[in-house]
């Protein structure tokens, strides 16, 4: 009985090695006819056929693992290294001169800054060139600015006056001798804080109409603003101007301020006036400095004040 079943055994293994074909090729670990050496040089040689199929060549390495899904498509070169941030912001030097600035604050933060100041005109303006901030042309306190221009050894030319200056030095003021000082105290403001006019003075009205009025009003950053205009000057030319009478110039003229502001009508109505000073030369300038800090607050009120220096060849704005 043994011997049986021995043939059997024998003839049933016969049977499946006659019917099984011979596996050759990459996925055997043979080679196929005409091929000299091992297909995969190591990656499937000698490895059975499910350890071939399965792990390595079809499922692992380069269809799903690697190359398609871990760095090309998924992972590094087009969502982690180009497109996400490292290709632009890394640099291939090893600096940080691109990622997330692109042009430094030049042009990233701020498209349209606008002009820079101060605008080209008549006369060379120096010092602190604004354009004054709504904070400033709002607030319930005073400010203090300053600002220098120099007409060297040019003869006053109209025809470099802006639109709006040019305007004002053609139209007649309320009267005096101070249509020059009115104009440049406009190209100054114009020039370094972007100033635009809004009325003359003899456009504007007040109630009652015996009110003290003011010289310009003008409009800075949207807002409507009073302009006075003073020249610190001691005749003869060259004689000081002293603390005290750069004093009474101011007391009057921020007291005038106070009554022009009140008595304004709509739309010219404003929040806030600008005193603007042009002084003769230095010491004026400083006579006029030391004069304000005396004052009394409540004469000065919320006033801007605004003092240039002429310089050079500016004879005729005193």
């Amino acid at each position: 009985m043994p011997d049986v079943r021995r043939l059997a055994l024998t003839l049933g293994l016969q049977a499946f090695v006659a019917c099984s074909p011979l596996v050759t090729g990459s996925d055997s670990g043979l080679p196929a006819d005409g091929d000299a050496g091992p297909p995969d040089a190591g990656v499937d040689a000698g490895e059975p056929l499910d350890t071939a199929d399965a792990g390595r060549e079809d499922a692992g390495a380069f269809d799903a693992g690697t190359v398609d899904a871990g760095l090309e498509d998924a992972g590094l070169e087009d969502a982690g290294l180009e497109d996400a941030g490292l290709g632009d912001a890394g640099a291939p030097d090893g600096s940080v001169s691109d990622a997330g600035q692109p042009d430094a604050g030049v042009d990233a933060g701020h498209p349209d800054a606008g002009p820079f100041v101060p605008l080209s005109g008549f006369g060379a303006l120096s010092g602190a060139c604004g354009p004054l901030s709504l904070m400033e042309l709002t607030s319930p306190l005073p400010s203090t600015f300053e600002t220098r221009i120099d007409f060297g050894m040019n003869v006053f030319d109209a025809g470099l006056l802006s639109d709006a200056g040019y305007r004002l030095f053609t139209t007649p003021n309320a009267g005096g001798s101070s249509v020059a000082s009115e104009v440049f105290s406009f190209e100054v403001l114009q020039r370094c804080e972007l100033a635009e006019l809004f009325a003359t003075e003899t456009e504007v009205t007040y109630t009652p109409s015996t009110s003290k009025k003011t010289d310009l009003v003008l409009t800075i950053e949207g807002e409507v603003v009073g302009v006075s205009v003073a020249r610190a000057f001691k005749f003869p030319p060259g004689s000081p101007l002293l603390v005290a009478d750069a004093r009474t110039l101011l007391n009057g003229k921020f007291s005038d301020i106070q009554v022009s502001s009140r008595n304004v009508d709509p739309p010219w109505r404003w929040r806030k006036q600008i005193l603007h000073v042009l002084a003769y030369d230095d010491v004026a300038r400083q006579a006029v400095l030391d004069a304000a800090a005396q004052l009394d607050a409540g004469v000065r009120g919320d006033t801007i004040l605004y003092v240039t220096t002429t310089d050079g060849n500016d004879a005729f704005i005193y």
